[in-house]
């Protein structure tokens, strides 16, 4: 069943926007940050412990499907991770990964990372969340446990990062399982019941009233119409997060995919005329490598058009996706 709903892509509908950004939240750079402040078992470990040591294998973007007989078709692989493209029309979860606390009795958590362009769609976000993080401890059956242990179940987070709040506001909200003894005095190992939380992330539109670190790194990140140069300044300066080269372009890619450099181009058409705008947006699109069809669909401008443009600026014309 494929996902029709407004939350589809975070900029818009810009699937290519969306297949970037989400690759830049499952760095290590970016993730030890949602670990950091969203995972309880992480805020008092330091970053690049979190980033070094913590983070198994390579994240998975966007190929491991959600519903059930589907899912453990592509289990959690860990160090032997392949980069692939999932099949189209299936639903996936957006990054999943493994993780393993500091300390000296070590867990292995389940983690699912979300990134949502809006909490405002046709049914309540947090019920979908809820189904997520179901969905990584049931399809654990056959992978991290089979038969009757289910003593080996894995404590899963699903954290939701949620670019356009409820009235522009910023939050972290968390979900857990709560023990609540109504008659008696018998009780439970809390580490045999905490196996789900869900973390939503409201990430608002006044930076000014955002006092939360995680958040404000993402509002910079993701929100701020910045520069991909200022932006990559400000997560070395502010965040101490350095990015590598490949982190970098994905950075830039995002930066010339997103609604606003689309918006600013039609203000700059308002004072320069439309297709002045319309040229100067293709050319940003041919510079981060998009593929032809992308960019027609993108600007309104024919294939000719585009093809002039690019011969006329020097810059090959990618065909199609790799």
């Amino acid at each position: 069943m494929m996902e029709t709903t407004p939350d589809t892509y975070l900029d818009g509908r810009n699937p290519a926007y969306d297949a970037v950004a989400k690759k830049l939240i499952a760095t290590r750079s970016i993730l030890s940050w949602i670990l950091k402040y969203c995972v309880k078992e992480f805020k008092d470990t330091d970053l690049q412990e979190i980033k070094t040591h913590c983070i198994i294998g390579t994240p998975e973007v966007a190929e491991v499907p959600v519903h059930p007989d589907m899912t453990n078709s592509l289990r959690i692989r860990g160090e032997n991770a392949e980069e692939k493209t999932v099949s189209e029309g299936v639903t996936t979860f957006d990054i999943r990964f493994q993780a393993v606390t500091p300390g000296g009795d070590p867990l292995t958590l389940i983690i699912n990372v979300e990134a949502q362009q809006s909490s405002d769609v046709s049914y309540p976000m947090i019920k979908r969340a809820l189904y997520y993080g179901s969905r990584l401890i049931s399809s654990q059956n056959g992978v991290e446990f089979d038969h009757s242990h289910y003593e080996k179940i894995r404590k899963v987070y699903s954290i939701w990062l949620c670019m356009d709040t409820p009235q522009g506001k910023s939050g972290i909200t968390r979900y857990v399982t709560q023990e609540i003894t109504e008659y008696g005095s018998i009780r439970e190992a809390r580490l045999h019941y905490d196996l789900q939380q869900i973390v939503m992330v409201y990430i608002g539109n006044d930076r000014r009233h955002i006092r939360n670190r995680l958040l404000r790194m993402l509002y910079d990140l993701f929100k701020s119409d910045e520069s991909a140069a200022y932006k990559k300044k400000v997560l070395e300066e502010k965040y101490q997060i350095e990015l590598e080269s490949k982190e970098e372009g994905m950075v830039d890619t995002m930066c010339n995919l997103s609604v606003g450099v689309y918006r600013r181009g039609m203000e700059l058409g308002e004072k320069k005329g439309w297709q002045n705008a319309a040229n100067e947006f293709v050319l940003r699109l041919l510079k981060a490598k998009m593929p032809l069809s992308f960019i027609v669909s993108m600007s309104n401008c024919s294939e000719d058009e585009v093809r002039q443009i690019a011969a006329k600026a020097n810059i090959s014309l990618t065909e199609s996706a790799e």
